[in-house]
């Protein structure tokens, strides 16, 4: 085990002292104009034959009041530079006028006749509404109108029952993604009482096919929280409608004690899920995380739905499934092993020797053709309907729909009304076909529903419109060659006129993490950056979905430089093509996305003229001390081995920064309710490299106070964030 060496008593002291310090300190900042600074209390660490220094761990932990009244002070200092910055207002208005008028129609689901849907507008996070089968419209749930919730409440996700009768929502409360999940009745609207909570948003009600109750998966007491992680030692649960939830079941546990079912355990940081799909005898139980890879297995419903079931695991990690699903008695899977492109098994679960060597391919596939992978979409990859199985492929970033027939095994191209990425496809496997959203990078999305008996697609008349002429605005396609001559996708969005003389100020997004591809997208808060003459370019990086599983392994773990190094040449391509120059371009991603950004940051300073990161993950070999950590090992590594440690050490940005060192402008953003990257990360990030840094350009910290990890943030809140980030950089790259 790696020696950890113990705060001296004097350090303890001087905390204790300096609990007492924050508000002289804070104020003589505000009197010199200077952000509110930050003590250091070096901790030294030997770590598997590396001495690591932190001389900002005191910020660690959630009920640090010292680091939130320094956060808080962060935000406040922030708020008033970017408040005084030439252009905010302009942007402001711009952006404002834009989302203002922008209604988005999303979630789209069927039941019993009906369809549901959640609208959005500029103000909140959206609307559950329903569409009866005469066409009427009317409101289910309005989070606006939740009392006590200062406006703040958000649907995450909802679940109608398979009869359309009822349905199930997760409400969250300030933007934590903490939700309590409500049971409407679809008919009256109103609640019929039962409640279950708390659930993560991401975990909606998983029905029973005759609508009686309903599967979950709740968070675990505070308690009983591996490390206080709250989403660690989560157990599946059964509520039957009309019951007490104390009285739930527990059917499936991660991590040990009560619930833990022997012939399916888990680790404290997987997510049990049961799944019941109708129109089978068969539960799909499936141990989740955040990685591409995934576990099921599979029991009879009618002992899935008790406890103790004897659950027949099909698909371990090594199996490199990431997604599967269930039609009468055949398992389909998804599966990377044999082609990192992704191919379509199915499996004969009626046999009782079933296992996943006896699964066979039933959907041929062509050279570049994608199973599409896993992107931030509402679409499913495989989607059984009723009818047929569909399956969505990709093919140099363009979707389409396979439909293979259940009896023959004919497989057939569904025509698409026009070239774009499904950002919306379910189906359902109670009634035929499937719904269907397509978009592009300057295409609103446009959906529809899929009838099989006509072979047609049927338009929702819930098409989103511009509320701007974003005509003038093109994508052109093109490769950057990274360091190791890796030929590495990039888009740019630029005006049709644009002059390419090297003038314009550009933004460079990137992600590269869990194999998660960037998708198009039609983004109006984007496209109004372009309008104004800039651009904007997205990098396909190494690290993502893009080509496969192959592409993420690319960029994954050992190999995470290989994506930082894709980002950065991104810059240089632009120069190349005469787009914009290196310092007139700025990085922008967040999240998992930090380790790139910033990895960009500390690695190569000197290569842009600016940097801006949101809610990012910033300091990896702290993992198992952040929320949500735990979670993340399978994509992030393990600070705790020593086959780890070193790359992880090496990808850190944190603890990367080099003293007496030229950093470009950044500017980070945290919401203050986050559950998914500790702000703290965020904290020691900017502490750390205001102290290294030599330009004297700043380094600043925009705080939300009523955000959590922006999963539900509203078009006005999307628009102020971002008004914020082009004023900040049309004072930081220089245009000319």
């Amino acid at each position: 085990m790696p020696r950890l060496l113990r705060w001296p008593a004097s350090l303890a002291l001087a905390t204790a002292a300096c609990l007492l310090a924050p508000v002289t300190l804070f104020a003589f900042a505000a009197q010199t104009g200077a952000p509110p600074p930050a003590r250091t209390a070096d901790v030294v660490e030997h770590l598997f034959g590396h001495t690591v220094h932190d001389p900002y761990r005191w910020m660690e932990g959630d009920s640090n009041a010292e680091f939130q009244h320094w956060l808080v002070a962060q935000g406040e200092y922030t708020r008033g530079k970017l408040d005084a910055l030439p252009t905010l207002k302009s942007w402001q208005q711009a952006l404002a006028s834009t989302d203002g008028t922008t209604v988005i129609h999303r979630n789209q689901r069927r039941a019993g006749g009906r369809l549901f849907f959640i609208r959005q507008g500029a103000k909140g996070s959206g609307t559950l509404m329903v569409r009866d089968a005469d066409g009427t419209e009317r409101v289910l749930l309005d989070p606006a109108t939740l009392q006590g919730d200062g406006g703040h409440a958000s649907i995450t996700l909802y679940t109608p029952s398979p009869d359309g009768s009822k349905v199930a929502v997760n409400v969250d409360h300030g933007g934590s993604e903490v939700t309590r999940l409500d049971v409407l009745d679809v008919k009256t609207g109103k609640p019929t009482g039962d409640v279950v909570e708390p659930v993560w948003g991401e975990f909606g009600a998983q029905w029973l096919p005759d609508g009686s109750g309903f599967g979950y998966t709740q968070m675990a007491p505070s308690a009983q929280r591996t490390g206080g992680d709250p989403v660690q030692d989560m157990r599946a649960r059964l509520h039957r409608l009309g019951t007490p939830s104390s009285r739930d079941p527990i059917l499936l546990r991660a991590g040990q004690g009560e619930g833990v079912n022997p012939s399916f355990a888990m680790p404290s940081r997987s997510f049990p899920v049961i799944e019941f799909p109708v129109g089978s005898r068969w539960a799909l139980g499936e141990s989740l995380g955040a990685q591409a890879d995934q576990r099921y297995c599979v029991a009879p419903q009618v002992e899935a739905a008790k406890p103790g079931a004897a659950w027949h695991c099909i698909a371990d990690l090594d199996d490199h499934v990431q997604s599967a699903a269930i039609h009468g008695d055949t398992l389909y899977l998804v599966s990377t092993h044999a082609r990192s492109h992704g191919e379509v098994l199915a499996l004969d679960l009626s046999r009782p020797d079933a296992s996943i060597g006896q699964a066979r391919s039933v959907l041929p596939l062509k050279g570049d053709d994608m199973v599409a992978g896993i992107s931030l979409y509402d679409a499913q990859q495989v989607a059984p309907a009723r009818d047929a199985l569909y399956v969505k492929v990709s093919r140099n970033g363009i979707d389409d729909i396979r439909r293979v027939d259940y009896r023959t095994g004919k497989v057939d191209a569904v025509p698409m009304p026009l070239p774009g990425v499904a950002s919306l496809f379910h189906a359902d496997p109670g009634q035929d076909g499937f719904l269907l959203e397509l978009r592009g990078w300057t295409t609103p999305p446009k959906s529809w529903r899929y009838e099989p008996a006509a072979g047609t697609l049927h338009g929702l008349g819930q098409d989103e419109g511009s509320p701007v002429d974003y005509s003038m605005v093109e994508a052109t396609e093109t490769e950057l060659v990274s360091q190791d001559g890796t030929h590495v996708p990039l888009t740019i969005l630029h005006r049709k006129d644009a002059a390419l003389d090297g003038s314009h100020r550009a933004i460079v997004f990137a992600y590269g993490s869990y194999g998660i591809s960037v998708l198009p997208s039609f983004k109006p808060t984007r496209l109004a950056w372009v309008k104004r003459g800039n651009v904007f370019a997205y990098a396909h990086i190494r690290g993502g979905g893009e080509k496969g599983e192959a592409w993420h392994q690319a960029g994954k773990g050992p190999n995470k430089h290989k994506g930082v190094e894709d980002f950065v040449a991104a810059v240089q391509r632009l120069s190349e093509l005469g787009y914009s120059r290196p310092q007139r371009t700025a990085l922008l991603s967040g999240s998992a996305g930090g380790l790139v950004v910033g990895g960009a940051i500390v690695h190569d300073p000197d290569k842009f003229g600016a940097a801006v990161c949101l809610v990012g993950e910033l300091n990896p070999i702290r993992l198992l001390h952040a929320r949500n950590g735990a979670n993340q090992i399978g994509e992030m590594g393990d600070p705790r081995k020593a086959s780890d440690f070193p790359w992880m050490l090496a990808m850190d940005p944190y603890q990367q920064i080099t003293p007496h060192t030229a950093y470009p402008a950044v500017l980070l953003a945290v919401g203050l309710n986050d559950n998914r990257v500790s702000t703290w990360q965020t904290g020691k990030f900017a502490a750390r490299l205001r102290t290294a840094d030599t330009s004297g350009r700043p380094v600043w910290m925009r705080t939300d106070a009523n955000g959590g990890h922006g999963m539900q943030t509203s078009l006005g809140a999307e628009a102020a964030q971002f008004a914020d980030i082009y004023a900040f950089l049309d004072a930081q790259l220089p245009a000319q």
